[in-house]
């Protein structure tokens, strides 16, 4: 258990999966098992607030090679300053809509969103607001995120070989 805990909090730190091995003394294979067991017990926060402010953004990140985008899509409550749920994949429809459909489920003030069209076929015009002020705060969590977690920087040698695993350390650092 002691060793979940830390593993849990040095993924959060941004420390890789074999520095996690090195640090903790345990093969590369046992801390990926680890991280994937965590994060599957891991349940999305239940949102307690009703007309509420949401914030929309994703960022680009890939797996395997550059050739394999993925897109990290995620809600953000602006009051808690908290992530209420996200999706790793395209930015379609048929991926965005279930997120974005529990999130209509606690009738939001407003979700601000970028300019991306799908948005507007997924999120009522009355709710929906696209303003780059009304973003601020998510697209600072972005940079935090990109900071803290070497895996989705830019340029760098640090990348998740698989989607589960780019999900699994996300939602660790999300949620844990």
């Amino acid at each position: 258990m002691a060793t979940n805990k830390r593993i849990r909090n040095l993924v959060k730190e941004g420390v890789g999966i074999r520095g996690i091995a090195r640090l903790l003394k345990i093969s590369t294979t046992t801390v990926i098992k680890r991280i994937r067991a965590i994060a599957s017990n891991l349940k999305r926060p239940e949102i307690h607030s009703y007309h509420a402010i949401y914030e929309i953004d994703e960022m680009w990140t890939f797996s395997k090679s550059k050739k394999n985008q993925q897109w990290i899509t995620y809600i953000f409550e602006r009051g808690t300053k908290r992530v209420m749920d996200f999706v790793v994949g395209r930015r379609s429809v048929d991926c965005l809509r279930p997120m974005i459909s529990r999130a209509l489920t606690f009738q939001p003030k407003f979700i601000a969103t970028d300019g991306l069209m799908v948005y507007r076929s997924i999120i009522p015009s009355n709710l929906h607001v696209r303003d780059p002020y009304q973003t601020l705060r998510i697209e600072r969590n972005n940079l935090n995120l990109r900071t803290h977690l070497k895996r989705l920087s830019r340029k760098t040698i640090n990348y998740s070989k698989s989607v589960s695993m780019l999900s699994s350390v996300l939602t660790l650092y999300f949620w844990a």
